[in-house]
């Protein structure tokens, strides 16, 4: 009877190689949310600058530069906040490469990919990996001491990365894809 085959629920994700530089600094930070119950936003301020010629809706991503402060010019989207995590769990590719950090976020389910850019330079012959699906994703640059603090107390790098919003900033969200959307339809209509 039975002799069905067992499989883990990960079956088919990348499992994160240890010997890969980044690994030590998500599972920090992933080790750091589960003890933490949020994880700071920052804004998210836009500014669309398209050229004097008309344009594809699907190019008006390119004319637009984003900002996780206010700058002259640039429209608020998003206040900084907080994200209420119910879940965190590490993506990586089949490789082991890790590819970003998925916050769940309590309440609506919604996700929030989170990558982390090295303090050193990454290998040019090395590509980034893809972006796992997601609702929502930000880059998270670690500062030139982030090694050395890993090492003598890796808690404060854990509970700065998770606390503060210098160094995030946002790629996509769903407030950015709307108001693009919005400013290629303006500016179809003008060249009509």
């Amino acid at each position: 009877m039975g002799g069905g085959k067992m499989t883990r629920p990960d079956f088919g994700l990348g499992q994160p190689d240890p010997g890969h530089p980044m690994t030590e600094f998500y599972t920090l930070l992933l080790e750091g949310l589960s003890g933490a119950e949020t994880f700071g936003l920052p804004g998210l301020y836009a500014r669309f600058d398209p050229p004097a010629w008309p344009i594809d809706p699907e190019e008006a991503r390119d004319w637009v530069s984003l900002s996780p402060t206010p700058r002259e010019g640039f429209v608020r989207l998003l206040d900084p906040g907080r994200l209420r995590v119910l879940y965190a769990e590490l993506r990586c590719t089949p490789a082991g490469v890790p590819s970003a950090l998925m916050l769940t976020q309590e309440g609506s389910r919604s996700t929030c990919g989170v990558r982390l850019l090295p303090p050193f330079l990454w290998p040019s012959d090395e590509a980034a990996p893809p972006w796992p699906d997601c609702s929502m994703a930000l880059t998270l640059a670690l500062g030139p001491d982030a090694p050395g603090l890993a090492d003598a107390s890796p808690r404060t790098l854990a509970r700065r990365l998770i606390d503060q919003t210098h160094g995030k900033t946002w790629v996509s969200h769903p407030l950015l894809d709307r108001w693009v959307q919005a400013q290629a339809a303006r500016w179809q209509k003008l060249w009509r």
